[in-house]
């Protein structure tokens, strides 16, 4: 893969944290309490079909990891913003640690960048709870409103991760619970607060859910 390829793979990291379509006042379902940890049938490894990664799920993390290689020309990381080659080691703005390389000639390197992202760490800001069969992931945002997705479990022990969608019917939605329009002019968001018997209908109907990722699995221990 050539390193100009390998911008994109971080990109998407960031973008796990883009602005949700629909956030809520509260952590989901209202009067279901947080749980300490995720269940045993949910703990282990998969593998994500979406972009190869690596899925570890463990009693209070999701972490996302993927190994990518690349082949660079020197030219090509000199016209790198936020990259550069020193010696034995490439140095990436939003990476901790330096990469080793491996020169195969007197312009081009290669080497493999380790990319690990906790998408999802039970605490404060990141409630977990177990309703219905799924787990819901409640992360707080801006310290002040909540982003909602779910994770469900099917009889082959593979995940699906839910995420919020702007709803194709917005007076459907209207129908189930109040909506109160946060638009900007860059983003269009609604906030909702529904009750118990509201978020059921909207888990159950699917009509701010939209599947985001399938992690199949391969390992039922970390």
């Amino acid at each position: 893969m050539k390193l100009s390829y390998f911008i994109l793979p971080l990109l998407l990291l960031v973008l796990f944290n883009c602005e949700p379509p629909v956030v809520f006042t509260e952590a989901q379902p209202d009067v279901v309490p947080p749980s300490p940890r995720f269940q045993k049938a949910y703990q282990g490894v998969y593998f994500c079909t979406g972009d190869s990664a690596t899925v570890k799920i463990g009693e209070k993390t999701i972490i996302k990891e993927r190994n990518i290689r690349f082949e660079s020309t020197l030219e090509e990381i000199e016209q790198t913003k936020g990259i550069h080659l020193d010696g034995e080691y490439l140095y990436i703005e939003e990476l901790d640690l330096p990469v080793p390389v491996e020169y195969l000639d007197d312009e081009i390197v290669t080497g493999i960048i380790f990319l690990a992202d906790t998408i999802f760490q039970i605490g404060a800001d990141q409630v977990l709870k177990y309703y219905k069969g799924h787990h819901i992931l409640n992360r707080k945002r801006d310290n002040r409103y909540w982003e909602t997705s779910i994770l469900s479990k099917d009889e082959q022990g593979n995940l699906t991760l839910w995420t919020t969608q702007l709803p194709e019917d917005l007076e459907q939605l209207k129908a189930i619970t109040p909506v109160e329009d946060m638009s900007t002019p860059e983003h269009t968001r609604y906030l909702i607060s529904p009750n118990l018997a509201e978020f059921r209908k909207l888990l159950e109907s699917k009509l701010i859910f939209e599947a985001c990722d399938y992690f199949e699995r391969i390992d039922q221990s970390l």
